[in-house]
């Protein structure tokens, strides 16, 4: 089984470096002008992982042979690959395995944010719709910092992670095979349950702009659990009742925030504002550095405004999440509305909501 990571931030060299470090055959690759640390990892030869629990609780020496400069040749090889960047910089990736990727290979999106489905009109729109195996995860499985120019910080990896298929009926398939690395995906209803159930439309844009004063006057600082108060929880939790409000048209099983993030990490709390303080992951922070940060550039425009466009042609108003998107627009002076997957973009009918739910309750 030959598995490609592409791209190389913090989530690309936390999975390449614990996969190679657990022994399987994966190779990391990004493109330029995203390549700098990929080159500088591969002239340094070693790459450190420290961890804050069980795992890594003593820091490990990896080899950074697994690094693979020639992007075409890591996806040509792969029968596996998860695509680990921001959902604005996926697409030059989409392009390269529609031209090079080979049919049966399983494509994952480690972070919802409606990848998947974005993708799959791609491959439709290229005649490779039935080539690829297109799948998205929940949530991101590992928290993780690079550290300087030589370590990798893995501060915990995720209990359960729901993992689904763009094509329902593939997801037994892909996941069987994607089990055998990480037994902690779990199979979802739908891909739209996937999508619908990251956190970091709530969490990451809602803490980051009500805290953009203190940011843009300290910059990267250093902060514990997002910086959380009783108010801000509040807010997400207007927001996340309407987002709630719109999930339950695709699938049965619909969680709200807390309930997602104490799935993720194990924990047992009713409501925001605890279950945010008990993440022990969450501990010691640093804020974004700016506005630009991609809590907001990419989960305004990439998750929060296809959730609010969709709802909008179901027929479900959405004020609260309406607000925190408008906020962003002024705050970066930047059409979200437009800029990122809308539902027009991502090609959503309201009879596909219909139809994933239906099939989720015969599955």
């Amino acid at each position: 089984m030959k598995i490609t990571v592409l791209g190389s931030g913090h989530g690309g060299f936390a999975m390449a470096s614990d996969l190679s470090h657990d022994g399987y055959d994966v190779v990391l690759s990004s493109v330029y002008p995203h390549n700098s640390k990929l080159k500088m990892f591969k002239i340094a030869g070693k790459i450190k992982i420290e961890g804050m629990f069980e795992k890594y609780e003593k820091p490990v020496m990896v080899n950074t042979s697994y690094i693979e400069e020639d992007t075409v040749k890591a996806i040509e090889r792969a029968d596996i690959i998860f695509i680990n960047t921001p959902a604005f910089a996926q697409e030059v990736y989409e392009e390269m395995i529609g031209r090079y990727g080979h049919k049966g290979q399983i494509i994952v999106f480690p972070c919802g944010g409606f990848s998947a489905v974005n993708c799959k009109n791609y491959f439709k729109n290229i005649g490779r719709e039935d080539d690829f195996v297109v799948c998205e995860t929940g949530s991101f499985i590992y928290t993780t910092k690079l550290k300087g120019n030589d370590t990798i910080l893995i501060k915990s990896m995720k209990s359960k992670v729901m993992f689904g298929c763009v094509d329902n009926e593939k997801t037994d398939y892909a996941l069987g095979i994607i089990n055998k690395i990480y037994p902690q995906f779990y199979k979802a209803e739908n891909v739209w349950q996937t999508s619908f159930s990251n956190p970091s439309s709530v969490l990451h844009t809602i803490t980051t702009l009500l805290n953009m004063s203190r940011i843009e006057q300290l910059g990267s600082y250093q902060n514990s659990f997002y910086d959380i108060t009783p108010s801000v929880a509040r807010v997400m939790e207007k927001v996340d009742k309407e987002r709630c409000e719109i999930a339950g048209r695709f699938f049965k099983k619909v969680m709200n925030v807390s309930e997602i993030m104490c799935s993720l990490y194990n924990l047992h709390y009713d409501n925001i504002y605890d279950t945010i303080k008990h993440i022990s992951a969450f501990k010691i922070q640093y804020a974004p550095g700016s506005m630009q940060h991609r809590y907001v550039s990419e989960d305004v425009p990439y998750s929060m405004v296809p959730i609010a466009t969709i709802g909008k042609k179901l027929g479900i108003p959405t004020p609260n999440m309406d607000s925190i998107i408008n906020i962003a627009c002024m705050a970066n002076d930047t059409d979200y509305w437009q800029e990122g997957r809308n539902a027009d973009k991502i090609g959503f009918s309201a009879e596909q909501a219909l139809y994933s739910k239906e099939m989720a309750a015969i599955r």
